[in-house]
């Protein structure tokens, strides 16, 4: 099989290719020019292309005897919601655009969030595929808007929509400020250590996705990929501080000072034209106590199953980070631990 791979650099889309080069697939991955150099997993194709211009997309030889496109190039940082629309709606409605002006009608899978979604009303109550969507910010509007660009080209070319829960694994980039805390002896949440959450280990994400491009059921479907259990990020930071070996003390700050954290950092962004750690989208994002979603839907129709526990995915996370160099003094650690 001939897989086109969007995003093949980031964090879910590294462990996606590396999982389909050893299933035996070809796969080509689409970058962008100023992203060229960026590393890919040994064996993938790389083609450069502009996701700016549909030119660019429609004349690229990658979609050659294309049998199946996963699309997960992205962005979930932006100062400007203009900025996500740019960076998250207009790449796929061109992937799509190029697709059908070939007349080319491979499986689609457009990777989305939990974010397009918004959040739970109640731990009792995750969020099904049937509920409308209620995104809380311009990330998730973004994600939620490039779901409406995939519904558009249904009718020629056939799609899926999967929205995976917070994942953790190697190369994951958003949980790494934990662990740097916990090596430091203290993990600060943003008012958020009682929340709850859908997680899961990347390998099971990826699971999910070769599912939904394997399914013809799942054609014109959307799914939400999430682990069986919520669990509160007090937990998620005991089983991180488990994993450091050092005792780690567990701060939440009051939530009166993340909203003003928020509203600095964006005054800073605004004048260095830098997204900073905190800032008002992960703020709209902190805020709701239930980031819950089901997968009884995938678990279904994609006999989508979650092999990796949380422990799992926490201690294959901080295991990667040590190894690469991610944490402080992390690579004599890693010695240690090996």
């Amino acid at each position: 099989m001939i897989a086109v791979v969007t995003g093949g650099s980031g964090f879910i889309g590294q462990n996606l290719v590396r999982r389909l080069l050893s299933d035996g697939h070809e796969v080509r991955c689409l970058v962008r020019p100023h992203g060229a150099q960026r590393a890919l997993p040994a064996g993938a194709v790389r083609f450069v292309v502009d996701f700016e211009a549909p030119a660019s997309l429609q004349s690229s030889r990658a979609f050659d005897d294309v049998q199946v496109v996963y699309h997960l190039a992205g962005a979930t940082t932006a100062l400007r919601e203009q900025d996500f629309i740019r960076a998250n709606v207009e790449p796929t409605r061109h992937v799509l655009g190029a697709l059908a002006a070939r007349r080319l009608r491979p499986r689609f899978v457009y990777v989305s969030s939990q974010a397009a979604a918004g959040p739970a009303t109640s731990l009792d109550r995750p969020v099904v595929e049937t509920d409308d969507a209620r995104p809380v910010e311009a990330y998730g509007r973004s994600k939620l808007q490039a779901e409406h660009v995939v519904a558009s080209f249904s009718d020629r070319i056939p799609t899926t929509i999967v929205r995976p829960c917070a994942v953790l694994g190697p190369h994951d980039r958003d949980f790494l400020r934990l662990f740097q805390l916990a090596r430091h002896g203290a993990l600060i949440y943003p008012g958020t250590a009682s929340h709850w959450m859908s997680v899961l280990h990347v390998d099971d994400v990826v699971a999910g996705l070769i599912a939904a491009a394997n399914t013809d059921a799942a054609v014109l479907r959307s799914y939400f990929l999430a682990s069986a259990r919520a669990v509160q990020w007090r937990e998620l930071g005991e089983h991180i501080a488990r994993e450091t070996a050092i005792p780690v003390r567990q701060i939440d700050l009051p939530r009166t000072v993340v909203r003003l954290a928020a509203s600095a950092a964006g005054f800073v962004g605004a004048l260095t034209g830098r997204v900073t750690l905190a800032n008002r989208h992960k703020a709209a994002l902190a805020r709701q106590r239930y980031w819950v979603c089901s997968a009884v839907r995938a678990r279904t129709e994609l006999r989508f199953r979650e092999t990796r526990s949380l422990p799992d995915a926490v201690r294959d996370t901080y295991l990667w980070y040590l190894e690469h160099g991610w944490l402080p003094g992390s690579r004599s650690r890693f010695v240690t631990v090996a």
